[in-house]
């Protein structure tokens, strides 16, 4: 029972950590936040993708 609550406790770590690091990379400009909480992940996220604008600035900066 024990390991069972380490492992529960290990997991919701890793996505507390996950959707923070998600929020910091949604809140670039060229990313946007497809699954999170708070206005377009603000709070956290943890599903993210570069949109046009990112696309074209990758473009510029090459």
């Amino acid at each position: 029972m024990r390991n069972i609550k380490i492992i529960i406790g290990v997991v919701l770590l890793v996505l507390l950590v996950w959707g923070l690091i998600g929020s910091s990379e949604a809140a670039e400009i060229g990313i946007n936040c497809d699954f999170g909480i708070g206005d377009d992940g603000s709070v956290f996220c943890w599903k993210w993708h570069q949109n046009v604008i990112g696309d074209i600035s990758d473009i510029l900066n090459q």
